[in-house]
């Protein structure tokens, strides 16, 4: 049995295949996927045994799509696709117990979540277009295929129909499929910055952590195509600063990606922002005051920041990327609501001890950076309009670059800054505020961060780890401690050099998630957004606050938005059609 599925479905291994939406039933034809140029759209088909059927293998092939109208003709390229395997992963602790309730989709169960690709993915010009899947001989049991369809920016507007040819033994089925392409176009630089975070260099990939060597130089740069094909930056977590060498081969190893020459054709990259640099970058220095036992740092380590500002403002001239945002990721979470440092200082002395270090810390490094801006990021669980007034906590004024969780993104506060000139971010948290980053969570989940972001106007969303799962069982621990109960929380990729621990061919690079992809269908609909505003605010804006009523700060009681897929599905082809109105 085959059923078709949208990008958002999450069925575990025996689960019932949700009935979606008209555009994604064959009764009434072929399957309707809709999308603009330069944008990603995915759909899934899951594979079902109805009885046992002994070992069977499944062949999934995609030909060629064509043109339904006699006129348009399909140009190589135009429709790019990849297509990828679901591992179902044994989720057996995953109540989501941090934070707001959040509700999630019933544990203990085997979740898909890791998506295997026919090939490595650090060369995505050899991405087959067929594969084979062998379908679990017990009765009843479902195995996702996931199918990326990249639409090139020349591809003409118009309808191409594909035909998916599977073959189970010497049975055939031809499942047809209708892409229709919008007259309208995502532009290459995201307009809102989504980041996230590589813990533990590539050790899982066999590339180690010597920043000077080709296999961790070349695996960094397959890492960053992976980011940049999902709207995203991966930023490292260095715990070393720098020598003067390793910066120089850093310099080497990032340099591509700086100035778009990493993503092209020649690179072995397709997909969005062909030959455009990346937006954002993290200097590399280490991220080492945590908020648990801060007490404070030395006069000659604040002063340390001029000099390390002016070492990188040399290179960034030197280098010519003056046109990249830079940020520096130095405290994480220091003034959080429960936060004392080493408890030595009341809590009003502590705050106001942190706060003047975070505002002469940002002094030294404007001090030192001359003509290139850095931004000192402030993550924070505490709400940052809690201080405004106390002349001793107040961080207005202070801090450019605000990324509370999403909990304490307080819309007014953060409109503020926006409007005065800084940036506005969020990370996780839960609802009412935002969509959960759990793997037993249902892809409209990650899809809400894009959208809460452009209902909002803020220009970023941060991930605070996209790798740090288990060493040892990096699949069927996906979480970055075992008493995690965020299942998959600090895990948006996975190694592909281990993929032979669950039966695989192993190949190094990363293998990407539901909920990365999850995340890009969201930051998709919020660049849809913007340009459907550009043709008709009005609509537009009414179209985004009906979909996300509250979120972020003003979000109360349960999440406001649908967790009906058919309404995402209708919201998507509503941004498609006020987007591309002449």
């Amino acid at each position: 049995v085959v059923c078709p599925a949208s990008d958002m479905a999450k069925v575990t291994r025996t689960g019932v295949v949700p009935y979606e939406h008209p555009d994604l039933d064959w009764s009434n034809g072929p399957l309707q996927i809709r999308g603009a140029r330069n944008e990603t759209v995915a759909f899934q088909l899951l594979l079902r045994t109805s009885k046992d059927l002994g070992s069977s293998d499944v062949s999934v092939e995609l030909e060629t799509p064509s043109s339904v109208t006699a006129n348009q003709r399909l140009q190589p390229g135009w429709l790019n696709q990849s297509i990828f395997t679901a591992y179902y992963h044994p989720i057996d602790n995953a109540s989501y117990a941090w934070g707001p309730p959040t509700p999630v989709l019933p544990w203990p169960d085997e979740y898909p979540d890791a998506l295997v690709p026919t090939q490595s993915t650090c060369d995505a010009t050899s991405q087959a277009q067929a594969l084979n899947v062998k379908v679990k001989t017990t009765a009843r049991t479902n195995q996702a295929v996931w199918v990326d369809t990249y639409i090139d920016k020349n591809a003409e507007p118009g309808t191409y129909a594909q035909t998916i040819n599977l073959t189970i033994d010497d049975n055939k089925l031809s499942l047809p499929v209708e892409f229709t392409v919008y007259d309208t176009s995502l532009p290459d630089k995201p307009t809102i910055d989504a980041v996230g975070e590589l813990y533990r260099s590539y050790f899982l990939e066999g590339s180690g952590f010597d920043i000077t060597q080709s296999e961790w130089q070349n695996m960094a740069q397959c890492y960053q195509k992976m980011a940049h094909a999902h709207r995203m930056v991966f930023i490292e977590r260095l715990p070393d600063l720098l020598t003067a060498d390793q910066l120089d081969s850093y310099a080497d190893a990032i340099a591509p990606a700086m100035s778009g020459e990493l993503f092209t054709i020649e690179n072995g990259y397709i997909g969005p922002g062909t030959n455009t640099a990346v937006s954002l970058w993290k200097t590399p220095w280490p991220q080492t005051i945590d908020g648990v036992n801060y007490a404070g740092i030395s006069e000659r380590e604040i002063e340390r920041f001029s000099g390390l500002a002016e070492i990188w403002d040399e290179l960034v001239i030197n280098r010519g990327w003056t046109d990249i945002n830079y940020f520096a990721y130095v405290f994480d979470e220091v003034d959080g609501p429960n936060n004392n440092g080493d408890g030595t200082l009341p809590r009003e002395e502590y705050l106001a001890l942190v706060h003047d270090q975070m505002a002469r810390v940002q002094q030294a490094i404007d001090q030192g950076s001359n003509s290139t801006n850095i931004d000192l990021l402030w993550t924070s669980h505490s709400n940052p309009s809690l201080w405004q007034g106390d002349p001793l906590l107040d961080l207005t004024g202070k801090v450019r670059l605000w990324a509370p969780n999403a909990s304490a993104a307080d819309t007014s506060f953060l409109q503020q800054r926006i409007d005065a000139g800084e940036k506005a971010w969020f990370y996780h948290s839960g609802h009412p505020a935002v969509g959960a980053h759990s793997i037993n969570v249902s892809g409209i989940e990650m899809r809400t961060w894009g959208v809460v972001g452009a209902r909002y106007g803020l220009q970023g969303q941060f991930m605070w780890a996209v790798n740090l799962g288990s060493d040892d069982f990096p699949y069927r621990d996906p979480q970055y401690r075992p008493d995690e109960t965020r299942a998959g929380n600090g895990v948006m990729v996975y190694p592909g050099n281990q993929l032979d621990k669950i039966g695989y061919q192993k190949f190094p690079g990363p293998v990407p998630s539901m909920r990365l992809k999850s995340w890009r269908r969201g930051l998709q609909d919020a660049e849809l957004y913007f340009l459907a505003y550009q043709q008709s605010p009005v609509a537009a804006e009414a179209l985004i606050k009906q979909q996300i009523p509250r979120a972020l700060s003003e979000g109360t009681g349960s999440a406001s938005w649908s967790a009906d897929p058919a309404d995402w599905i209708d919201f998507h082809r509503q941004l498609l059609e006020l987007a591309s109105q002449p």
